[in-house]
């Protein structure tokens, strides 16, 4: 198994792992399954640049699997790293929407999304 894949199956949290399994979905997103894990980095494993959020966001990470997917600050960050370079695209919306970096990987301290986006020591 992946390291990955061992961190989209952490479950050493309860509170977190409650959170994210039984938050309600936005009205927007009704129609789509939510990931509902944890959301392990991604990008270039051999980058100089690491961009480091704080935890996925409700309807963002936890809903597609990658953290800054599918929300605001997604759109402002992408369209940054792919003006300059970084990012094969200007946008990140899925897991499978062909995005790709080149010397950078981006990650949480917190890999499920906190109740109030409130982490706890």
């Amino acid at each position: 198994m992946t390291l990955k894949d061992q961190v989209a199956q952490c479950r050493l949290c309860p509170r977190l792992v409650q959170f994210r399994e039984t938050l309600p979905k936005r009205a927007s997103f009704q129609d789509q399954e939510y990931w509902r894990k944890a959301c392990p980095g991604y990008g270039d494993p051999h980058a100089k640049l690491m961009i480091l959020g704080l935890a996925p966001s409700a309807h963002g990470g936890n809903r597609v699997g990658r953290i800054f997917t599918g929300d605001e600050s997604a759109r402002f960050l992408f369209a940054c790293l792919h003006e300059v370079g970084i990012a094969n695209q200007s946008t990140s919306e899925s897991l499978t929407d062909g995005l790709e970096l080149k010397g950078c990987y981006i990650t949480a301290a917190v890999k499920c999304v906190p109740p109030q986006n409130k982490p706890l020591a």
